[in-house]
Order: C-alpha cells, then sequence, then structure tokens
C-alpha cells in the first residue's frame, strides 16, 4: 500500500469559508460601530460593554483604517481575504495575537502597494532531534509539513499577480550548543533540501503551478565568529534572567534543553551525575536564548524586510528570554502540533480507505508502535532522497 502517487500532489483547496470571523466581517463591510460591536460580542458570547468587545473593537478600527490606504477596491478585497486565510483556525488551532494581526495586514499592504512579492518565512531547527527514530535526515514529516504549508498558502500563490516567494529558514548553526556533532546536522541540511527540490517538481508537474521554495541557511548571512562574539556578549543578561526565574519556571527551560541536549555527542558526558547533567541543560539552554537574540541582532534587515511575513511551529510559544511574538504561529499537519524536525511523519489509515498525516514524538510514538504497520515504498525518487523512505508506515 503506497498513497504517495501522482495525484498526492495535486492541490485543489476549497476556500469557501461559510462562517467568517467577526473581525472579517466588520472589515468587510462599511463602518457601522453599533453593529460590529454586536457582531463581537456573539463572536465572544458576551454582552456589548463587556471590555474584551471594546479591546476588539478598537483593533478593528485601526485595521479598517490601514486598509483604508489601500486605493484600489479589488486590492482591498484581496488583502482582506488574504489575512483571512492566514489568520483561519484551522491551520494554527488558535488564534493569533493583536501585535501580529497588525504587523500582518501592514506587510500585506506594503506588497500589494508596492507590486511586490509577498515572502513567507518559516524559521526552524535545521535539524532532526535524536530522539525521532529518522534521525539524522529527513523523513515523511518533513514532506507532510512542506504539503501542509501548501495547502495553507494556496489561494494566495494562485492569486497574487506580483508572486509569493517561501523561505524555509534553517537556524542550523544553534544546535552545535546541543552537543550535536556537525557532520549530521549537514546530512539533515542536504536531505532537506533534496526533499524539498523533489516536493516543488512534482507540485509543478501536477499542477502547472511553479512554486518559488526554497531553504536559506543563517549561517550564510553572517561571520559565524561575529555570532560567537555576539553571544557571548548576551550571556550574562540571559543567565541572569535565568537565575531570577522561579523552580518551576527554571524546569520548563531544562525540560527543553534536555530533549534537544545529546548526551553522547561530540563530547560523551554519559558519565556525568544529574546535577552536572543539569548543568549543561541549562548552560545549552541560555546558549540557544543568547543565539536567538544575537542572530536577531545580526539578521535584523532579513527578519524586518517590509514584505515578509514570519511563520512559526509550536516552538515560539514555548517560554523564553526572546518571546516571538511576530509571527503566526501555526501547526504541523491537520491533525499533528509537533513540529517536523522533532518528530517522526507517519500516516494513519482512516475507514473510508484514506490517510491522515501525522507527526509524532518520541512518546507519542512509543504509545502506538504496536499498531504500526511498516511495508516496503515504490517511491524509488523518495529512497534516492533517505533511507528513511525505503519503507511506508502507517497506523491502522
Amino acid at each position: 500500500m503506497n498513497i504517495l502517487k501522482e495525484e498526492y500532489f495535486r492541490f485543489n483547496v476549497n476556500t469557501n469559508i461559510k462562517t467568517k470571523s467577526a473581525l472579517i466581517k466588520c472589515l468587510e463591510n462599511k463602518k457601522d460601530i453599533e453593529l460590529y460591536k454586536k457582531w463581537i460580542a456573539k463572536e465572544y458570547n458576551t454582552n456589548i460593554d463587556d471590555e474584551k468587545v471594546t479591546t476588539r473593537l478598537n483593533l478593528i478600527i485601526e485595521l479598517k483604517d490601514k486598509i483604508d490606504t489601500v486605493k484600489q477596491d479589488k486590492d482591498k478585497t484581496q488583502i482582506i481575504s488574504y489575512l483571512q486565510r492566514l489568520l483561519s483556525a484551522k491551520f494554527s488551532g488558535n488564534k493569533q495575537s493583536d501585535t501580529m494581526i497588525k504587523l500582518l495586514l501592514e506587510k500585506l499592504i506594503y506588497s500589494f502597494n508596492n507590486k511586490k512579492p509577498i515572502i513567507f518565512v518559516f524559521g526552524f531547527g535545521g535539524y532532526k532531534n535524536y530522539n525521532s527514530q529518522s534521525f539524522p535526515e529527513v523523513d515523511y514529516a518533513e514532506l507532510f509539513h512542506m504539503k501542509y504549508i501548501t495547502e495553507f498558502l494556496w489561494p494566495i500563490i494562485t492569486t497574487y499577480k506580483y508572486g509569493v516567494v517561501f523561505e524555509y529558514e534553517s537556524e542550523e548553526v544553534s544546535i552545535e550548543f546541543n552537543n550535536v556533532v556537525q557532520e549530521t546536522t549537514n546530512r539533515y541540511t542536504k536531505s532537506f533540501e533534496n526533499l524539498l527540490n523533489y516536493f516543488v517538481k512534482k507540485v509543478e508537474e501536477q499542477n502547472n503551478i511553479k512554486l518559488n521554495y526554497k531553504l536559506v541557511l543563517a549561517r550564510d548571512m553572517y561571520n559565524v565568529l561575529d555570532l560567537y562574539k555576539k553571544m557571548n556578549e548576551y550571556y550574562p543578561k540571559m543567565k541572569e534572567k535565568f537565575n531570577k526565574l522561579s523552580k518551576e519556571e527554571k524546569e520548563i527551560w531544562i525540560k527543553r534543553a534536555r530533549t534537544n541536549f545529546l548526551i553522547k555527542g561530540k563530547i560523551d558526558y554519559s558519565n556525568l551525575s544529574q546535577e552536572e547533567l543539569n548543568n549543561k541543560f541549562i548552560e545549552a539552554r541560555i546558549n540557544n536564548e543568547c543565539f536567538l537574540a544575537a542572530d536577531y541582532y545580526l539578521r535584523i534587515d532579513f527578519w524586518e524586510r517590509p514584505g515578509a511575513i514570519s511563520l512559526f511551529g509550536t516552538w515560539g510559544k514555548t517560554p523564553c528570554a526572546s518571546p516571538t511574538d511576530c509571527g503566526l504561529h501555526l501547526k504541523s499537519t491537520k491533525a499533528s502540533n509537533t513540529d517536523f524536525w522533532i518528530g517522526t511523519g507517519i500516516f494513519k489509515l482512516k475507514k473510508d480507505n484514506d490517510f491522515q498525516e501525522l507527526i509524532l514524538s518520541k512518546t507519542q510514538l512509543d504509545n502506538v508502535k504496536e499498531k504500526i504497520v511498516i511495508e516496503k515504498s515504490t517511491n524509488e525518487e523518495l529512497k534516492q532522497i533517505s533511507n528513511n523512505f525505503n519503507t511506508f508506515p502507517y497506523i491502522k
């Protein structure tokens, strides 16, 4: 059994939305404050005098003023439809922040007014977590995400006349602080790029649509020595922040670092005590915070491009010293929240012989391992990309 036939890469996304959010309804209609309040109150299941209604109303008025700066009515209509798509809870599972909604609209308006491509940047770790059975190369999880993100953006890709650019932004330069050997990270980068090229080719063949997808590496945008120097400058400040956290907050930081830290990697730390290991985890986590701050400082021109919209997975919601309230947070597939570089991709057989695409963490995978069926794959192109595609795993 193998569903990765040509039609797997064919897109026919239904963009008809029966129920629109109050925000979109207000933006589509002429300014009527009382009507706006009723729509918002109904959505929030509260009364029109609720403070939440007032806050939302103020946001909508601000957004509407921004849209009114667009000259062409057809552009206004298209911008609102794109906003509706990008804010859809179907793809995020949660509401986006007000800060991001305003920023998102500004980015769209800039692209329309300046006749520029809309750039989407998906920031990710750029490695395969060692807990994944497919470490260190890509597996079906990465393919699932490429398909999911394409479905998400398809109505924009196929209608925006000035083009769409999609960048997978790899921050693999940071993984070395987790004691991971660079050679294994390089293998991931190569297999990811090959898979992306394969996916783009298949989508173009099946849909007659050219995709402008690319993999970009943070390390190619600056001198790594400058990164280390800047990280050292941030280190005392980040260590102080960690020391001021509560015991519970510290454990959250350590837990995240523990998940990524390879105990037997560049250096073998397997003989260390738990207390000594915890110190290594803390150091790795503080270094990760330093990286985020230093990387942003060195690449501010990249991140602050006026037409570039940042996208993130679930990691951006994790407590950290460098909040990421400047991008859209998305699920990994329709049924999964585990980030593709952390988890393993596996299909799930549904009653109608259709398949659901899952990305499972190690714990989630262990919980269903007795139900997994492994068949040989017949896709020779994928086999050339990684041995992880030699088989076709699915859950009955």
